[in-house]
């Protein structure tokens, strides 16, 4: 189902379909290596996790609400209006925290922390 006037030229993923996206995006994560020893990962691992959100979210949207939106414009307004405010929060603040690592100079430890504390809260609501 899309949602808010999505076109329609866009090809619709099944839930299980964004699942083994962000399967295969953590995967990546993990094969990039520690932001620790290089930090220049940075900002490369801070988009990784959003778009493994990304995908958690249609999953999880999916699996609980029987529609999910097929792209991230408008995200957080569709999670507010399914009734997911909590999630709607962590994907502004995850957001938020992409554009300050992909536009700006937010790259550092710090940072790349915070985007894993989003992506790993998105994915335990999703999977439970």
């Amino acid at each position: 189902m899309l949602y808010d006037g999505e076109r329609k030229a866009v090809e619709k993923m099944r839930g299980d379909a964004h699942r083994q996206a962000a399967l295969d995006i953590e995967q990546a994560i993990t094969k990039l290596g520690d932001p620790t020893a290089n930090p220049a990962l940075g900002r490369s691992i801070i988009e990784l996790y959003w778009g493994a959100s990304f995908h958690w979210l249609a999953y999880g949207c999916d699996r609980k609400q029987g529609k999910h939106k097929e792209t991230h414009d408008k995200l957080g307004k569709f999670l507010r209006d399914i009734g997911e405010p909590a999630m709607a929060a962590r994907w502004d603040a995850l957001d938020n925290d992409r554009r300050g690592g992909w536009y700006g100079h937010h790259a550092n430890l710090t940072d790349v922390a915070d985007a894993h504390d989003g992506w790993e809260g998105i994915r335990l609501w999703a999977t439970s």
